[in-house]
Formats: C-alpha cells, structure tokens, sequence
C-alpha cells in the first residue's frame, strides 16, 4: 500500500508519536521494530535458563506509555485548533472575521500535524484506522486526546473571556446568518471528503510530516474560509463538541451538536473510497478487505475468479 511508510521513509503524522525521535526503533502504525545499530547482544551462559519475552508481552510493556503519549500529543495539538480557530474569532470580538479565522486555523492545523505530529481532527483519525495507517489503540488515544483537547482549548477561551459563553464561533444553522440544515449538511459533507482526501493522499505518498501537515493545513484553512458564514466553520467533531458545551446560543449549540460530530465521520468514510478511486491503493490495503467491497471492486476491475 502507498501509505505503508517503512524504513527510512518519511512518517505518517500518527505514526511519529510511536517512531522517529519520540521512542525510536518504532515501525509504521505502531509496530516495534530492532534498531539496526543496536549491537547483537551476548550470548547467555552455558546452561543458563533461557528468558524471552513474547510479541504480545513486549508490546503491552510497551503500551500504556505509547498510549498516554498519543493522548497528550493530540490533546496539545487539538487545544491549538480550538484556540486558533473559534479562540480566535472570541478573543478578537469577529474583528478576525472570515479570512482571519481561516488562516488562524489553517495554520494551527499545520502546525498540530507538522510540527506537534498530530492529526487533531476525529475524522482524520477515523479514515486512517480503515485504512490501516493506524491501530486501533492508536485511534482509541487519538479520540480520547482530541475531544479533551476541544473541551480544554473551549474551556481556556472561557476563562480568558471572563467566564461568559459565547455565541461566536459555535457551529449550528437557522440562526445568525446560517441557513437551513439542509445546506448545512451539503457542505459539511463535500468539504469534510475533499480534506480527508487530501490527508490521505499526501500520507500515501509518503510525503514529509512537515509536507502533510502544510497541504491539509491550507486545505483546512480554504474550506473553513467557505464555511464561516455557513455553520461557522466545522470539520472537525472535537472542536464542536468542546466549543458547544461553553456556546450560549438560540438554538442550543449543544442540540445541534449532532450534525457536526456525525457528519464529518461519514464524510472520513466516504472519503477512504474517493482516495481508492485516485490513488495506487486497493481495497485490499484497508478495513473492507475479505468484505463486499472487496468482492465489488474485484468485479469492477474484471479480476473476479
């Protein structure tokens, strides 16, 4: 698969918080692997008893510290979205307006995945555990750090704005200059899979962390340039969850929560097929293999048997 990014080849942004310079000896998706320059360790004794750790032991050694890391790294990287992004538009009074909140958080989100290696976003987390870029511990970690990272960046915007809930920056339709769900919906959908593609097109290229990072960033950045005065700029369930719980507005934020959390998770699902559709990539190389799918795909391509 292109997106199996092993050896000396650049990292996928999930990837670096178990490789690289973070634990090191690391492989793709999390799987350990020797160092080459380790030195072969000396034989035991004659007549020692003989000790070795299984797979599975080694890797729950290893786990509940990988685990924590991936927790931290994504709740540090999704507090600088929420912060960047509807922090922003707060703490500027909308004087930030549309273009400023879309380079704010456009950067952040560079920033989150080129520099912190993160990816801050559910969605993203989501299409890259079905197309298996990432264990499911690592998207467990990445969920729970991420929605703590939205309820953490939405609480200190709180707190910095004098305990007041706010109603800028909160996601929602019919109200302010938003329109109807129906539209809502439309563009959450279409822009949720153009960014999910273009994350895992650049992860499957095997493009830097640092190269990543700055394409979805502005990807990011353009798509919430177009949806601020839609539903205040989305994408992203974390940051909506977190900016809900603290918003204050009519209608509830917090009732139209769903729409912003279920909604980009379809657009990742969907979006794992539009990259199969243009990129180098099978079926094979994700969850739907031995599945339906697969069997559809194998039909289409005139290989069934």
């Amino acid at each position: 698969m292109g997106g199996d990014l092993r050896g000396d080849e650049p990292e996928h942004p999930a990837s670096l918080r178990v490789t690289g310079g973070r634990s090191g000896g690391a492989n793709y998706g999390g799987a350990m692997t020797q160092d080459d320059t380790t030195p072969d360790a000396a034989p035991p004794p004659a007549g020692s008893p003989q000790v070795s750790a299984t797979g599975d032991e080694v890797a729950s050694a290893a786990a509940p510290t990988t685990f924590a890391r991936n927790v931290a790294t994504e709740l540090v990287a999704t507090t600088l979205v929420v912060l960047a992004g509807p922090g922003s538009v707060v703490l500027s009074q909308g004087r930030i307006g549309a273009l400023g909140f879309a380079i704010s958080i456009g950067v952040a989100m560079a920033v989150a995945i080129g520099v912190i290696g993160a990816v801050a976003n559910p969605a993203f987390t989501l299409a890259m555990l079905m197309s298996r870029m990432i264990s499911v511990r690592e998207a467990v970690g990445d969920w729970v750090g991420q929605v703590a990272g939205g309820v953490l960046g939405a609480a200190l915007v709180f707190g910095i704005d004098d305990l007041t809930r706010f109603s800028d920056g909160a996601n929602g339709w019919d109200r302010d200059v938003y329109p109807g769900l129906g539209s809502v919906l439309a563009a959450e959908l279409v822009f949720g899979v153009v960014i999910v593609v273009v994350v895992l097109s650049a992860t499957s290229r095997a493009m830097t962390t640092s190269a990543i990072g700055a394409f979805t960033g502005a990807t990011y950045g353009l798509a919430n340039l177009v949806l601020f005065h839609v539903d205040g700029g989305g994408l992203n369930p974390a940051r909506s969850i977190g900016w809900a719980i603290f918003s204050d507005t009519d209608p509830s934020a917090l009732g139209q929560l769903w729409a912003f959390v279920l909604v980009p998770l379809v657009a990742a699902v969907a979006a794992v097929f539009v990259w199969l559709a243009i990129d180098d990539a099978v079926v094979d190389d994700t969850v739907f293999d031995d599945t339906f799918v697969d069997d559809l795909g194998d039909r289409v391509a005139g290989r069934s048997g």
